[in-house]
C-alpha cells in the first residue's frame, strides 16, 4: 500500500496587499513575492499593508493573525474633536485615530478600543471597575451596601485653544496661528499658550498631587538643530485675553532635544489650584523657538491632573 504523503508545513510571514490588478476590495497575501491560495481566519479584518503570520500547507496560506511590535493598548482618553471620520485618542501607546460608531465621543471621555482591524474602533464609552454588592445582614435580606465612593482619580483635560501672542502687532493670530511660540526674534517677542476654559473646575475642593502636560512636536524655527529650554508658565487665562497673558507661577524649564516628538512632561504639583480655577499654560522667554499648538496637534497642551478628595 502506497504511503500517505506528509503535508509540507511552513510558518513564515506575510504581508496584505490589494491583489496585482485587483480592485480595493480584493485582497491576497504576499509571500516572498508569490499570491498563494489564502484562508483568512473569521476573527480578523484584513487591511492592505498588514504584516501576517502565515502557515503554508501545501502551497495553501492559512493566516492565523497579524503581529504587531508593541502591545495594543485596551481603553484610551478622546483627545479631541472629530476630523474625518476618526477622533483623536490618547493612549499608552500615544495618539491614535480611532474609528467610531453614531456621535462622534466626547473630549475627555475614556472609551475601549475594539482590534479586529489594524485601525482601532471605539465603544461609546469605559467605565471603571465597581466592587460586587455587599448583602445587609442575615447574607441576603436587608439592603445592600453601596460601593463606596471614589476618593482620588486623575482628570483628562484637553485644550480649547493655542496660539502665539505677537508683541509688534498686539495679536494672537499672525503667521505663527495655533502653535505656540516663545521668545524674541528680529526684534520681535512672542509668547505661546494653552487655554482650557474652565473644564478643571469640577476638582474644585480636590487637592491636586500632581500635573502632567503633552507637549507637542518641537517646530522647525529658530535653531532647531540645537537643544531648546522651553520655559513653562501657569497662568490666569481660560482663554485667550486682548493682550498678552497673565503669568502667574513659574518659569518651570523642559530642555527639549533638537527635533523631539510629541512627549508628556511633569508640571510642579503646585500649580494645581491655578489650573483648577481656569487657569492656562504659556511658554515665554527663552530661547526662540516652539511647540505645535491643536492645529497640527490635538492632543497638544492636553493636561492630567491626579486628584483626592
Amino acid at each position: 500500500m502506497a504511503e500517505t504523503p506528509t503535508p509540507v508545513v511552513r510558518l513564515v510571514p506575510g504581508v496584505v496587499q490589494v491583489a496585482p490588478g485587483g480592485t480595493a476590495g480584493s485582497l491576497v497575501v504576499n509571500v516572498g513575492g508569490t499570491y498563494p491560495p489564502v484562508w483568512w481566519p473569521a476573527g480578523y479584518i484584513p487591511a492592505a499593508g498588514d504584516a501576517v503570520k502565515v502557515l503554508l500547507v501545501d502551497g495553501i496560506a492559512v493566516v492565523h493573525s497579524p503581529v504587531i511590535t508593541t502591545g495594543r493598548p485596551l481603553t484610551g482618553t478622546v483627545a479631541g474633536t472629530a476630523t474625518a471620520g476618526t477622533v483623536p485618542v490618547t493612549t499608552t501607546s500615544g495618539v491614535l485615530a480611532c474609528r467610531y460608531t453614531g456621535s462622534a465621543p466626547a473630549v475627555g471621555v475614556i472609551v475601549r478600543l475594539d482590534w479586529q482591524a489594524t485601525e482601532p474602533w471605539v465603544w461609546p464609552s469605559a467605565a471603571s471597575t465597581v466592587p460586587p454588592v455587599t448583602p445587609g445582614p442575615g447574607g441576603g435580606g436587608g439592603n445592600p451596601t453601596p460601593p463606596p465612593t471614589s476618593t482620588s482619580g486623575t482628570l483628562s483635560v484637553t485644550a480649547l485653544d493655542s496660539g502665539t501672542y505677537n508683541a509688534r502687532y498686539a495679536n494672537w493670530t499672525g503667521q505663527n496661528g495655533l502653535d505656540l511660540t516663545q521668545g524674541t526674534w528680529s526684534g520681535v517677542a512672542y509668547t505661546g499658550a494653552w487655554f482650557y476654559g474652565g473644564a478643571a473646575g469640577q476638582l474644585a475642593g480636590a487637592a491636586v498631587s500632581q500635573v502632567r502636560i503633552r507637549l507637542g512636536n518641537r517646530r522647525h524655527i529658530g535653531n532647531y538643530n540645537s537643544p531648546l529650554d522651553l520655559t513653562l508658565y501657569a497662568t490666569s487665562n481660560g482663554s485667550k485675553p486682548g493682550g498678552d497673558t497673565s503669568r502667574v507661577l513659574g518659569p518651570f524649564v523642559v530642555t527639549l532635544a533638537p527635533n523631539a516628538s510629541a512627549q508628556w512632561v511633569e508640571l510642579p504639583w503646585q500649580w494645581g489650584p491655578t489650573l483648577v480655577a481656569g487657569g492656562g499654560v504659556a511658554i515665554a522667554g527663552g530661547g526662540y523657538g516652539g511647540v505645535d499648538g491643536i492645529g497640527a496637534d490635538p492632543a497638544s497642551g492636553q493636561l492630567q491632573i491626579d486628584w483626592r478628595r
